[in-house]
């Protein structure tokens, strides 16, 4: 027994809740097509709804270090792809 992602009711994983379920469901498959989280309310899909603000912030460094680090590696790669054309 888990939290419902869309309804937030507690229910079984096959366990359906109606139109309402259904009604957010659909929402949350346009907003993947858009390119955006399924669930608003969560960050990344990473942070609990009801996280403390001490592991929301520690949730955030990580991701803000995760992504300073991908920035350098294609930064990286972007400088070794602009010396092998000027070669």
């Amino acid at each position: 027994m888990e939290k419902c992602p869309y309804c937030e009711r507690i229910r079984d994983e096959w366990d359906c809740h109606g139109q309402t379920c259904r009604t957010f469901i659909a929402r949350a498959l346009r907003r993947q097509r858009l390119g955006l989280p399924m669930v608003p309310k969560v960050i990344r899909n990473e942070i609990p709804a009801g996280a403390s603000t001490g592991e929301v912030i520690t949730q955030l460094s990580k991701q803000r270090l995760r992504a300073r680090r991908a920035n350098e590696a294609r930064r990286e790669r972007k400088a070794a792809d602009d010396l092998d054309e000027g070669a």
